[in-house]
């Protein structure tokens, strides 16, 4: 189905709908919200109601900007659910999931590898390798929205987070194509990246000098790995929201390949961020060996149990990715 043709099948679809929910995945990152967040308003516009469903309500570590829009963590009914940034069903929030298996209509919005397996959805809008689920979005339903301030920081905001700043493989010509579209508005980008990605609040300035105080290198310097205990957020009251930028710090680092930071967000139920910029490294090969997911430059997974022998394993998993063989 080609982009005309999804949208405007959306569209009637929700256009007849009763209940409409448009969810991201479980800790959602910038792309995740502000795509949910763009598809909200292209309802709108359209004269749709919709609702975007979050994992949990965001916290004083998100942008005031995201904040402030209106987003609900539970509802009773859907008959219309769309998916943005994420395939798989497993990663999907739990008050999600357990409306996939009834749902009467279902889409997925997505720029992320999936294995045709794990395509629940009766809709589909995968193209992998975009910058964003934010561009897909853009592209898609381009003919069918008017572009305004607000969704131009929308799109920006996810653009730029998924990108790491533009710097990633994934930008490329029709992603500038969107941002020079984006700039036409006096959405003041500097302020954004400020407060989105730059701005570190004093109290999250404790619990990053934990995870630099933690950092460990392997296999002559081409691993780097932080840990945050759950210990860690008591202490100092940050949320995981308030540290997952640490990652990005190790990657940095001289002769790092990989960064990984682990962060234990509940009792022994730890989650893993993997960051490279090497070429012929593609760290969402390591995270879907453990059911995670991502990009090429950044990915994710979950584990739980012991955290020494998860490192291990997640350890392992990158030397083979490295070609580091005993």
């Amino acid at each position: 189905m080609n982009k005309v043709d999804f949208a405007q099948n959306l569209l009637n679809i929700c256009s007849h709908a009763k209940n409409v929910a448009i969810s991201g995945h479980n800790n959602p990152d910038y792309d995740s919200i502000c795509s949910s967040l763009a598809m909200q308003e292209i309802l709108r516009q359209n004269g749709i109601k919709s609702d975007v469903l979050l994992e949990k309500e965001l916290d004083e570590y998100f942008y005031d900007f995201i904040r402030e829009f209106s987003y609900k963590t539970s509802i009773s009914s859907i008959d219309t659910l769309i998916c943005v940034d994420i395939s798989e069903k497993n990663r999907l929030p739990k008050e999600v999931i357990k409306f996939t298996d009834n749902v009467p209509n279902s889409f997925v919005i997505d720029h992320h590898k999936v294995e045709s397996k794990d395509l629940w959805a009766k809709h589909n809008q995968i193209w992998v390798g975009e910058s964003s689920a934010c561009e897909v979005v853009f592209r898609t339903f381009e003919p069918y929205f008017k572009l305004n301030k607000k969704l131009a920081k929308i799109f920006y905001i996810g653009i730029y987070s998924d990108t790491g700043g533009f710097i990633y493989s994934n930008t490329k010509s029709t992603t500038f194509d969107i941002l020079s579209k984006l700039a036409s508005f006096d959405i003041k980008a500097d302020e954004i990246v400020r407060d989105c990605f730059e701005k570190i609040p004093q109290k999250a300035f404790e619990i990053n000098k934990r995870a630099m105080n933690s950092v460990q290198f392997f296999d002559d310097g081409k691993i780097a790995v932080s840990i945050l205990h759950f210990s860690d957020y008591q202490a100092t009251g940050v949320p995981y929201s308030g540290s997952r930028y640490i990652v990005s710090y190790l990657q940095s680092v001289e002769g790092v390949k990989v960064a990984i930071s682990v962060f234990e967000t509940e009792p022994k139920v730890f989650r893993f961020s993997l960051r490279t910029a090497s070429d012929g490294v593609d760290v969402s090969e390591i995270a879907a060996h453990f059911k995670g997911g991502g990009h090429v430059r950044a990915s994710g997974l979950t584990l739980q149990g012991d955290l020494q022998k998860s490192l291990n394993a997640v350890i392992t998993q990158t030397e083979k990715a490295l070609g580091i063989t005993d």
